[in-house]
């Protein structure tokens, strides 16, 4: 498999209670881009909200789990 980038429209939760992802730098909620290799694990996943700034994913997160789950809702 190969590099992706894959934006999630809509909010990304996690956790018995939703939790949302927010960005940081600008609290945006509501559309991120993730981004990996699927075939590479040595490859980090990243997530960036709709305005670009880095979003740590996290700990409650499986970060491949993540990119895997998005990729196959995008096909």
């Amino acid at each position: 498999m190969a590099y992706v980038e894959i934006t999630v429209h809509g909010p990304i939760t996690y956790g018995a209670d939703y939790v949302v992802v927010q960005c940081p730098a600008c609290a945006a909620t509501h559309s991120h881009r993730v981004s990996g290799d699927l075939g590479d694990d040595s490859v980090p996943v990243s997530l960036a909200c709709v305005n670009g700034h880095a979003v740590p994913i996290p700990s409650d997160l499986d970060a491949r789990e993540v990119l895997f789950i998005v990729a196959m809702r995008a096909e």
